[in-house]
């Protein structure tokens, strides 16, 4: 009895200077097999696990499993709390999961000369053992350097997106190495105000230079934030998100009006139906960024109205008297005409028709692209610029759904069109 308590603390002590040491030296701060603890360790599984018990309990090492996350080597998420970690611990044991040991942040400050990671913030939080998928989030100008420099290539869809450097200069010896970064995802978070910051993973932050960790490190938002959960969902879980996006459901009811006209015999109301890339949630929140937007969503409405199909239906010219008696004709503007079509064709349920309550998001849009056109303004950065946006995209995807709601009320269309169950849910939203 008095050997076992003698040689116990000198045991502890030296499994959990294994653990530390291995975790230091792995290439990607990795976590020791409990089958190598065994072995290295000359214990038997009993004393083994006497002994990570005491150490979990103490909070001196965190235990993954197999059977929380895939891949057990590399600390992914959040611990578990000990209350979980030690009823799995006799499974992994019996060689029924798999199991890996990390020590704390406490235990690798004490005896780890962390000095190497000074000047890389993010690095050496996965050196404390951090998580490696914990976010970390930061205020959209961290993003404005990759956004308006060429040499990188900046790609977001909706809730995350990823940067890197365009070939042609990354291969260039004129761009400093240190500029040569990549940072493989970065996801949409809300803050307390569910205003946009950008959440990126500890992992990713690791791996960009030292000079650009500590820029991004000036811009971490100090205050309480979470993920986006559709972001969370198919980066960390690998999981199909659960929702839509407005953006695409903006451009999938032009698609589908366009299924319409064919089915009712007419042509495509809408010249493009695909998505482009500009099109868009505001990462910088800046007049410029707002005015650019509405540009291109006045091109995506009104101006991507085609003529043809309003041909036969209704006069394309009005006529107007000239000063000198003479009538001229004018064309007519494709607003205008989809109103009057509308109008000239379908009613609501009151008898109202309905050409300008569809159109009146289009007319709107057009008054804020011109505005700018005639006002030399000075740009400027402000928090409301995303959310008008985004205001701006809801009202479209309500006007497009009822005018695609109207044509499918056409005889022709009753028995031979069924829209995506998708774009008439509750699954369509703002990021």
């Amino acid at each position: 009895m008095n050997s076992a308590t003698t040689t116990r603390p000198s045991k502890e002590a030296e499994v959990l200077e294994t653990i530390r040491e291995f975790f230091t030296r792995s290439s990607d701060f990795n976590g020791i097999p409990i089958g190598s603890l065994e072995s290295n360790a000359d214990l038997t599984s009993t004393e083994l696990s006497n002994i990570l018990e005491s150490l979990v309990n103490q909070g001196h090492v965190t235990l993954t499993f197999a059977s929380v996350s895939a891949n057990p080597h590399i600390k992914r998420t959040a611990d578990l709390a000990p209350i979980e970690q030690l009823p799995r611990l006799a499974n992994a044991l019996h060689g029924a999961d798999q199991c890996c040991a990390y020590p704390s942040a406490d235990v690798i400050r004490h005896a780890t000369d962390l000095s190497q990671y000074d000047e890389r913030p993010f690095t050496r939080r996965l050196a404390l053992a951090e998580p490696q998928l914990a976010p970390v989030f930061f205020s959209l100008d961290v993003l404005k350097r990759y956004f308006d420099d060429p040499r990188y290539h900046f790609a977001f869809n909706d809730y995350e997106g990823s940067i890197s450097v365009v070939p042609a200069h990354y291969e260039s010896s004129e761009m400093r190495e240190r500029d040569k970064v990549f940072l493989a995802s970065f996801g949409i978070g809300y803050d307390k105000h569910r205003r946009r910051v950008v959440a990126v993973f500890l992992r990713y932050l690791s791996d960009l230079t030292r000079e650009h960790q500590q820029s991004w490190r000036s811009y971490m938002v100090d205050e309480p934030c979470v993920i986006n959960s559709d972001y969370e969902q198919s980066a960390i879980w690998g999981e199909w998100p659960d929702h839509r996006s407005a953006y695409d459901a903006l451009m999938a009811n032009e698609a589908e009006i366009n299924k319409l006209c064919k089915v009712i015999g007419k042509p495509p109301l809408f010249r493009v139906t695909a998505r482009p890339k500009a099109l868009a949630p505001m990462l910088l929140p800046t007049k410029r960024n707002f005015n650019g937007f509405t540009l291109l969503f006045d091109q995506l409405l009104s101006d991507n109205i085609s003529r043809d199909f309003f041909r036969g239906d209704i006069d394309l010219e009005r006529r107007v008297p000239a000063k000198d008696g003479v009538i001229e004709r004018q064309q007519k503007g494709t607003l205008a005409l989809l109103e009057e079509w509308l109008d000239s064709r379908y009613s609501d349920a009151t008898g109202k028709r309905v050409g300008k309550e569809i159109g009146e998001l289009m007319r709107d849009v057009r008054k804020l692209r011109q505005a700018p056109a005639h006002k030399a303004d000075d740009d400027a950065y402000d928090d409301r610029y995303p959310r008008e946006q985004d205001e701006l995209v809801s009202r479209g995807v309500t006007s497009l759904t009822k005018l695609r709601l109207v044509l499918m009320s056409h005889p022709a269309a009753q028995s031979r069109y069924e829209p995506p169950e998708w774009l008439d849910s509750s699954r369509i939203v703002l990021y």
